[in-house]
């Protein structure tokens, strides 16, 4: 920071409990003398069990005028606060110290904590599309059918929930194919299908890749989820159909679960959609 030149105010969300999965003792106040040396004024607030969320402060943020952002915290963290940003001009600014991050690693920020805050020292402002689907935002992917129980087995199983994550298993291992109508931008397909996997490219320029998965060995199946789910996208090694677009209706006779970034938003007919630039972040 140079003599004479004014401070940037930025709010930082901590939530305390949050794991450290790649962080260690100490990392938190190194961010904030790195931060505070790269010219941000640093108003730290946290989180609690019995409020403020992480929502609620990026709210009050907002309210108070506060340009900047910055969470210290994991998925269920981040999320929250993010959302409360989407369409406003405060930029996000990412410090992973929880235990499951997949929101930062999907927006290219380091997840060693101090690689993050020098991220945002760089103050390199990038705009991440956002996927909306029955009123929830996701920032991964949204699922129909029976990836609903696949995808909630494993947030299930990272959190130690192995009693519910197996009834989830059961029920994916035992589940049928459905009929659907999918609408992409206007354009109309019918197939019988397991799942269907809608994926957010953060910077993909405004449309979501449509993953449709038809019946076929479990085994398969597991195999292009779990690429889908390490790289964010469909690679190489395609289901037989991806369709892509800003706008997916997906719609069915039956009542089939759906899912926005493992949780639960209803069952079909939905709309998704792709909020082109819509979060403003540090990356």
């Amino acid at each position: 920071m140079q003599v004479g030149e004014m401070a940037e105010r930025a709010l930082l969300i901590v939530n305390p409990a949050a794991g450290k999965r790649h962080a260690e003792d100490g990392d938190l106040a190194e961010c904030v003398r790195l931060l505070t040396a790269a010219g941000f004024d640093i108003d730290l607030r946290e989180t609690g069990t019995d409020g403020p969320s992480s929502a609620d402060l990026a709210k009050t943020a907002i309210a108070e005028g506060f340009r900047v952002v910055l969470v210290a915290g994991g998925d269920g963290t981040v999320a929250p606060a993010a959302i409360a940003l989407l369409e406003t001009e405060a930029t996000l600014g990412i410090l992973p110290f929880g235990s499951y991050m997949n929101i930062a690693n999907g927006l290219g920020i380091p997840l060693e904590p101090i690689e993050a805050a020098r991220v945002i020292a760089e103050r390199k402002v990038k705009r991440s599309d956002v996927g909306e689907v029955a009123g929830k935002v996701f920032f991964e992917t949204c699922g129909v059918g029976i990836d609903a129980d696949a995808f909630g087995a494993a947030r299930l199983a990272e959190r130690g929930q192995w009693r519910s994550a197996f009834r989830r298993v059961v029920r994916w291992a035992t589940a049928k194919s459905h009929r659907v109508e999918i609408t992409v931008d206007g354009k109309t397909e019918r197939h019988r299908v397991l799942q269907i996997l809608i994926v957010n490219s953060p910077y993909y320029g405004g449309e979501l890749d449509v993953a449709i998965f038809p019946r076929q060995g479990r085994l398969q199946l597991l195999g292009w989820m779990a690429q889908i789910w390490r790289t964010g996208r469909p690679g190489i090694e395609k289901p037989p159909r991806v369709l892509r677009g800003k706008v997916i209706e997906i719609a069915s006779s039956e009542p089939v679960p759906v899912h926005a970034d493992g949780q639960i938003a209803g069952r079909l007919p939905v709309t998704a959609r792709c909020c082109e630039g819509a979060l403003r972040v540090f990356a």
